[in-house]
């Protein structure tokens, strides 16, 4: 089994890859730790790409994030999925799990970040939860995901829709 978490900051995105992990029992890969070195530095391009490449090799995993940009795999990593999970909640549901985020992990560093990134709410980051990803081009992206892949695509827009899915999966 080989899952691709997606989705708007702020809406569970980690969350959900680790309840998924746990529940197959396959190995989980947060992309946000592959991104960052310590103290939110940015990694180096090539070895993000050889720590994804490499990551993708196990026969099942999660992998959690929506890098699309060099080294990240996107593409690969979507087509080698059996399933696409896209969370895509509005801006007010994805700005409260941030807040409440914020709130339970300020000063400290999150399983799904890389050591040394400590959690914060800076003005750039309230900015790309509640206005900028939420892009034409953003969402133009997911749809054109779920246009590719459209048997293998789940798109959620609620914590409902989600608790639902999640239902689902364990009666079966």
């Amino acid at each position: 089994m080989k899952i691709a978490v997606l989705g708007f900051s702020g809406s569970g995105k980690s969350t959900l890859a680790k309840q998924l992990s746990e529940y197959y029992h396959i190995p989980l890969l947060y992309l946000d730790c592959v991104n960052f070195e310590e103290n939110w530095a940015l990694r180096d391009r090539e070895e993000c790409g050889e720590i994804t490449a490499g990551f993708m090799q196990n026969e099942s995993w999660v992998i959690d994030g929506n890098y699309n940009s060099d080294g990240f795999y996107q593409a690969e990593r979507l087509e080698a999925a059996d399933i696409i999970i896209i969370l895509q909640y509005n801006r007010f549901v994805c700005m409260k799990g941030a807040f409440k985020r914020n709130i339970e992990y300020k000063g400290k560093v999150r399983e799904s970040m890389a050591d040394g990134c400590f959690e914060r709410m800076d003005t750039w980051f309230f900015l790309w939860v509640i206005l900028n990803q939420y892009s034409r081009k953003r969402k133009k992206h997911f749809r054109n995901i779920k246009e590719k892949y459209p048997d293998k695509t789940v798109i959620l827009k609620s914590r409902k829709q989600l608790q639902l899915y999640l239902e689902d999966i364990s009666n079966s």
